[in-house]
């Protein structure tokens, strides 16, 4: 099933000088499937200010922070601004920083600090913005409100693309949905389970009917000893496998391939190139689905598909279903959408690699042009 998460984002600035931007950042927020955090959700609580803001950051998984022409209220305790002391919280609990400037040229008079310590406000916000520039952030700039809208729309959007797969809010009911469809998915699997046991088990005591009524015949003198066909060790590894050390009677007539190619001329072009980027990565393989385009196939990032066509589609779906058959590749999940190597896989890898010269440095699609020639 399909559901769509919403992420929680903690505006961050000056209050007084900003609260225009403010509002208008809560409308983007909004739009873009965000739920905006801030001071104005602030309430009384049987607790110190930073203790409400410490906990909210803490829930929310983005930090938005916005610098205008002020420096802002001064924290005693360290000489610095509410606003550098909520920046540098956000850092240290690692969530994602996303950053909107003013530039300088648009900020007016009465937007700037005033006072006895302005000047020293000012220094100190020249250097705050500085340090939040090269401090590896999504940074983008503003002059007015709607230039303002227009730099964050898509810094919204994008900013998803990167968040942590642990990240963001459903609906309760998206969850329990979840749930039961995990449960139906697992008692399918443990039916198919127990009819495969009921189908081994009815092919024993055929097995060992047949035995009977051959014993039953010798012993009638039906059957001379000579005529009773002896058992070679094929035949016993056709009819018996061990497989994590549980005995299992082959299904007769049933067609096996044969787990560990032994020559390179055997396997195919595209679970080789498969199997040897994926061991070269993270060790996985994504099978994606959408209504709008057919299956996609890649790995650590890369795609293999020339085009988005499906015979592209079929070609390396297949090539993912060898490298399952041949147990190269294992599913983890339910959905069938994530597959890791196994140690065999891993192996096999490395010997493709080295047998078959594979650069892994190379653009898999330009490297598989080099093999198609």
């Amino acid at each position: 099933m399909s559901y769509k998460r919403k992420f929680s984002i903690f505006i961050s600035s000056t209050y007084e000088d900003l609260k225009e931007e403010r509002q208008a950042l809560v409308g983007v927020a909004l739009e873009n499937n965000f739920i905006p955090v801030g001071m104005e959700q602030f309430h009384a609580a049987p607790t110190d200010q930073w203790n409400v803001i410490t906990k909210m950051i803490d829930e929310c998984d983005f930090y938005l922070l916005v610098i205008g022409g002020r420096y802002g209220s001064i924290d005693e305790e360290t000489g610095i601004s509410y606003t550098e002391k909520e920046y540098n919280y956000a850092k240290t609990k690692g969530l994602p920083v996303l950053v909107l400037i003013k530039q300088s040229s648009a900020i007016a008079e009465s937007e700037k600090d005033t006072g006895d310590n302005k000047y020293d406000k000012m220094r100190k916000l020249d250097e705050f913005r500085e340090r939040v520039k090269s401090d590896k952030n999504t940074v983008d700039f503003f002059t007015d409100l709607n230039s303002l809208k227009y730099a964050a729309s898509p810094t919204f959007r994008n900013a998803v693309n990167y968040v942590d797969d642990n990240a963001g809010w459903v609906r309760y009911q998206d969850i329990v949905d979840i749930i039961n469809e995990e449960a139906e998915v697992r008692n399918k699997v443990n039916l198919e389970i127990v009819q495969h046991q009921q189908k081994m088990l009815e092919d024993m005591k055929k097995m060992f009917s047949h035995l009977g009524n051959r014993l039953t015949e010798l012993e009638n003198n039906q059957l001379t000893w000579e005529n009773i066909p002896i058992a070679t060790d094929e035949d016993v590894k056709k009819l018996f496998q061990v497989e994590n050390d549980t005995l299992t009677v082959e299904n007769q007539g049933r067609d096996k391939s044969v787990i560990g190619q032994d020559d390179v001329g055997n396997i195919p072009l595209e679970p080789a190139f498969l199997l040897v980027y994926a061991a070269d990565g993270d060790g996985q393989i994504i099978k994606t689905r959408t209504l709008s385009s057919p299956t996609q196939i890649f790995t650590s990032g890369k795609q293999f598909m020339a085009d988005n066509s499906k015979r592209e589609s079929a070609r390396w779906e297949e090539a993912l279903d060898r490298l399952l058959e041949w147990g190269w590749v294992k599913a983890v999940g339910y959905k069938g959408e994530i597959f890791e190597l196994t140690g065999t896989g891993y192996s096999k890898a490395d010997w493709l690699k080295d047998r078959m010269g594979i650069d892994t440095s190379k653009d898999p699609l330009d490297e598989l042009k080099e093999f198609e020639c």
